[in-house]
């Protein structure tokens, strides 16, 4: 069963044209899917009726109703099972986030899903699997997110396919872990199940803070990639981060993690240049990071978490090649001692 809302998620209520402009562009998407795109259309969305009403009919059967109410979209399955709901939820995040529409699941206590629609929520493939099925059962985790593909067989048909990172939802607490894929290809066959401390991390308190953090790339893409070092750093990079005993300069772009859309930096600009550091004797990675935005810009105790996306090398001035990791840290907004003042808060746009 699909349950959403739909919003533009800056705004109080979403413009109408909005709304309307993501209901056709939806049975676009739908009637160009592999399996229909060389059929009669076969997808389509009635007028909208009193009460702000519409219906998604496939081949001729209501499969949803969308309506419109206090400036959101809801967007409601008439069932609870039925005819390719894959697709459906699949479209609908596609076109939400070609639209830049926020989309969010009633049915999973209205958490916000990540933008991006490659990501699959509850994919069929962990139920209707038989050794999946069971295998999670035992476990206390419920498989929420993974990546999905098309994959062409040999007849020329198509099929979609499911690959890790696996994304699972705690059943006690509602954190969101990142799962050990080669552990579990293992485990499914096997008689001893038991797991141990490798099978899974935490990445997010919550769905909400999944999304969040998922659509910023402050969520590991591997599982060893972040193991056993905490996610409050995510390095796209080879460079050993978390052991580095020489010089190393750091270069940091400082976000507000608070927006929902018009993400700002702080322009950390000091007499006309971009503000660099390096990570002193005594300190890690995690504690410059800390001293650059208490002491030297001024605008968060601590921070959300960073992301390494680069990473270029310059002279010291004894002339020594030294490298330089570029490095966006998300905070909390400003100190309250701040929020007063004129600071160089910089919109992407």
């Amino acid at each position: 069963m699909i349950d959403l809302t739909i919003k533009q998620d800056w705004l109080e209520k979403s413009n109408d044209s909005a709304l309307e402009e993501f209901k056709s562009f939806l049975v676009e998407v739908l009637n160009h899917s592999p399996q229909d795109r060389f059929a009669e259309k076969r997808w389509s969305i009635t007028k909208t009726f009193e009460n702000n009403i519409s219906h998604l009919f496939y081949d001729e059967h209501v499969l949803a109703m969308l309506q419109v109410v206090d400036g959101k979209l809801l967007f409601n399955t008439e069932n609870k099972d039925i005819q390719r709901e894959e697709d459906v939820l699949y479209a609908v995040r596609f076109v939400s986030e070609k639209l830049s529409l926020a989309v969010y699941s009633n049915a999973h206590k209205g958490a916000r899903l990540p933008q991006k629609s490659i990501l699959s929520l509850d994919n069929p493939y962990f139920e209707k699997s038989k050794v999946m099925n069971e295998f999670f059962l035992k476990t206390n985790f419920i498989p929420r997110y993974c990546n999905v593909g098309i994959e062409t067989l040999k007849d020329g048909t198509t099929a979609s396919i499911v690959y890790p990172p696996y994304f699972a939802e705690d059943k006690t607490d509602g954190s969101m872990h990142i799962l050990n894929n080669f552990m579990i290809d293992f485990l499914i066959n096997k008689e001893n199940q038991t797991l141990n401390r490798e099978f899974s991390y935490k990445v997010a308190e919550s769905m909400n803070d999944f999304a969040k953090k998922y659509d910023l790339n402050l969520v590991p893409m591997d599982f060893y990639q972040n193991y056993g070092v905490g996610t409050k750093i995510i390095n796209n990079t080879f460079f050993d981060v978390y052991n580095i005993k020489r010089k190393v300069f750091i270069n940091p772009y400082v976000w507000n993690f608070d927006e929902d859309r018009d993400y700002t930096y702080y322009k950390n600009v000091n007499n006309g240049m971009h503000l660099m550091d390096k990570v002193r004797k005594g300190e890690n990675l995690d504690t410059a990071l800390k001293r650059v935005l208490r002491d030297e810009l001024k605008v968060a105790e601590d921070y959300v978490g960073a992301i390494i996306w680069g990473m270029e090398f310059d002279r010291d001035r004894e002339g020594f090649l030294t490298p330089r990791l570029n490095i966006n840290i998300f905070v909390h907004g400003l100190l309250e001692k701040q929020r007063h003042q004129d600071y160089d808060w910089v919109s992407i746009k």
